[in-house]
């Protein structure tokens, strides 16, 4: 039983990827057969695992902006006192840690 619900969980996670709707899943498993309460349930948690594997993702996209801006207000300061052009480090990679912190919000959100 247990193997026929990870297939199961798989299939449903599949069908969430493929953009059918909750209820589409949910009508599609009741016409095979399955009982109710099982498959809203089953469902359910394979929703709140794919949003928690997203939110994962999601946080570690921010961790990552916030570290690549963190070198970037170091090496800004450093490059500062010396006579190199520093307007490179500062907007560039200033930019990239933005941009990979916003892409971290929208998986998380």
């Amino acid at each position: 039983m247990v193997l026929q619900t990870e297939s199961l969980g798989n299939f449903v996670l599949s069908l969430l990827e493929n953009g059918q709707t909750r209820e589409e899943i949910e009508k599609g498993l009741l016409e095979k057969g399955h009982d109710e309460r099982f498959v809203k349930e089953l469902v359910s948690e394979t929703i709140k695992l794919r949003q928690t594997k997203r939110r994962a993702q999601g946080l570690a996209f921010i961790l990552a902006g916030a570290v690549i801006c963190f070198i970037s207000f170091l090496l800004t300061i450093t490059s500062s006192f010396s006579s190199e052009s520093f307007p490179y480090v500062l907007y560039g990679i200033t930019t990239m840690g933005i941009i990979v912190v916003f892409c971290g919000l929208m998986r998380v959100f």
